[in-house]
């Protein structure tokens, strides 16, 4: 969405639309500030979920993610 709102769509003359000027966000990366943002957003996520760990359920992905196991 900040890509959208960045100038690199509008508002430059190097934009997608250089005749319009919908630009609320300053800077031309918004990945500077959205990377960060949605990390903390998930480590905010997992921090504050009711959900108790399941260890087993941990161990399978953990399998699944080191051999390949039940992928289509």
């Amino acid at each position: 969405m900040l890509v959208v709102l960045s100038p690199v769509v509008s508002g430059s003359p190097a934009s997608l639309f250089p005749g319009l000027d919908f630009q609320l966000f300053p800077l031309e990366n918004p990945g500077l500030v959205s990377v960060p943002a949605g990390f903390l957003a998930g480590w905010a996520g997992t921090v504050t979920s009711p959900e108790p760990p399941d260890e087993a359920k941990h161990a399978e992905t953990e399998v699944r993610s080191l051999t390949g196991a039940g992928a289509v």
